[in-house]
């Protein structure tokens, strides 16, 4: 008999420490890129952006010509940053508890599930994330694209 209780309990702590050994990253395979551009893609090949104005905004870039859409979800704008001249962050602004649904659902479809925490919801890969937030107050909300590896 103790050998079968010692065998239960050995596979009831598998099963529970089974999770945490997976860790907290995504097991779909991180974006290589946004809308066509690739993490670390060097400014100057990127011809068509042009620097947001104002010194809080330094390093950061839009597109005139920006579809303002993602998926079905409407929405403000895109700003591109770069870090020593290499594209590794896009952040997407929208307005509307609809278009946050969207485009969570987007995510949830290319991802899975992620981590909420508070209005933060998000992803993690080793050297990349993927977070969305909403203000109610404000009626708007962001999903952020981080690359955080080496830029050569």
């Amino acid at each position: 008999m103790l050998p079968i209780r010692t065998l239960a309990t050995a596979l009831l702590l598998l099963c529970l420490t089974a999770p945490a050994l997976a860790g907290d990253f995504v097991e779909a395979p991180r974006p290589d890129t946004f809308r066509g551009l690739a993490w670390g893609t060097p400014l100057a090949d990127i011809p068509d952006l042009e620097r947001v104005p104002g010194p809080n905004y330094r390093n950061t870039y839009h597109r005139d010509e920006e579809r303002l859409t993602f998926g079905e979800a409407e929405i403000v704008s895109v700003a591109y940053y770069f870090r020593k001249d290499r594209l590794y962050r896009v952040g997407v602004a929208f307005k509307g508890r609809a278009n946050h649904f969207l485009i969570k659902e987007r995510l949830l479809g290319q991802y899975g599930q992620g981590r909420g925490v508070g209005s933060r919801y998000g992803w993690m890969w080793p050297d990349f994330s993927v977070e969305l937030t909403y203000d109610d107050s404000a009626g708007s909300g962001a999903l952020y694209y981080t690359f955080e590896g080496k830029l050569d």
